[in-house]
């Protein structure tokens, strides 16, 4: 079963609305890996993280991610950073947590109107989908802390009613 994860915003615009960040299947994460990999650095991955690649490219982009990241072009990663909406889903009414509107580029903006809460949301999906790096100063622990900069005190975990 794919984890997933609840999300209630606590302030701004987006105050009270709750979404669903889910995991990626395997598959399509190893994928999303290798693309996203590629597009950091254009194509040449260096050796170190080609031979990482080899065994798991989710792997990889994790050793990269957490060294730094590189010189990135846009066009590359907007199809990617727009794929992470896929895994978002608006929970209308927590009431009832099954009933779910998937998020895409073209009605975003009809579900989310600050920009805090789409940061937060794209880091949980990253969350739920590189947790297998560990909790405790991990790729999640990163991920997790720079989530809570970028929208301090806007965002908490929470499960349906």
């Amino acid at each position: 079963m794919l984890n997933e994860k609840f999300i209630t915003i606590e302030s701004g615009r987006d105050q009270g609305k709750t979404f669903v960040v889910r995991e990626m299947p395997a598959s399509k994460l190893e994928k999303w890996s290798a693309r996203a990999m590629l597009a950091l650095f254009n194509g040449n991955l260096p050796s170190d993280i080609a031979e990482q690649a080899r065994g798991s490219n989710a792997v990889a982009l994790a050793q990269v991610v957490t060294s730094g990241l590189g010189g990135i072009s846009w066009e590359l990663v907007e199809p990617l950073y727009d794929e992470l909406l896929g895994c978002v889903y608006h929970v209308p009414d927590p009431s009832t947590p099954t009933a779910r509107v998937q998020l895409n580029p073209a009605n975003v903006d009809a579900h989310i109107q600050d920009m805090s809460t789409l940061l937060r949301l794209r880091a949980g999906v990253l969350e739920v989908c590189f947790d297998f790096f560990g909790r405790d100063g991990g790729l999640y622990s990163r991920l997790t802390t720079a989530a809570d900069r970028l929208t301090s005190g806007t965002t908490k975990p929470s499960r349906p009613a």
